[in-house]
């Protein structure tokens, strides 16, 4: 329903319109509104915006509404399948690389599966990145010593200890 300015403007439209003896059908109301408030040079920028557009920083369900939104500027018709790969080939690659490979050509089928996929990738991270090995403590190195084995062909092996480092000399006789 359109209000305000549109609404006065539909109706001085229309009967202009039918005053051509134009059907006034769906089509024929979506070319003239789009004329008046999508101009060719805006819905040619949104059309390029939906080309170039991938997830970058944006959630899987900010990146679908912005898809959508942008998708209906795309001057081709678009195939479930084809809006799918173009969809799931914006995504991020850790998102990507788990979603692609299971070939989904439903459009909201794909998104879920992405949000699915973000939540576990994005509980996985914070595991990643918070986490510590079992049994570690913060400030507590994990890593052991290694005590070299004395030399059996009869030579000697030597630890010499300086107050910057430690050298190993090693004899062989």
């Amino acid at each position: 329903m359109l209000v305000g300015e549109a609404e006065h403007w539909w109706r001085g439209t229309y009967q202009m319109l039918a005053a051509r003896g134009v059907t006034v059908d769906w089509e024929c109301f979506r070319t003239v509104f789009m004329e008046k408030y999508f101009p060719e040079s805006v819905r040619h920028a949104k059309e390029a915006e939906f080309m170039r557009l991938h997830q970058g920083g944006m959630t899987v369900s900010e990146y679908a509404m912005k898809f959508e939104h942008l998708a209906h500027f795309y001057s081709q018709g678009i195939a479930e399948a084809w809006k799918c790969r173009k969809f799931a080939d914006g995504l991020r690659y850790e998102l990507r690389r788990v979603v692609v490979p299971m070939a989904i050509t439903e459009f909201p089928t794909l998104v879920e599966k992405a949000k699915v996929v973000e939540r576990l990738e994005g509980g996985n991270r914070a595991v990643r990145t918070t986490g510590r090995p079992s049994g570690s403590k913060k400030g507590e190195s994990q890593k052991k010593p290694y005590d070299r084995p004395q030399s059996q062909q009869g030579g000697s092996v030597a630890r010499q200890s300086s107050s910057a480092a430690s050298a190993l000399y090693i004899f062989i006789f």
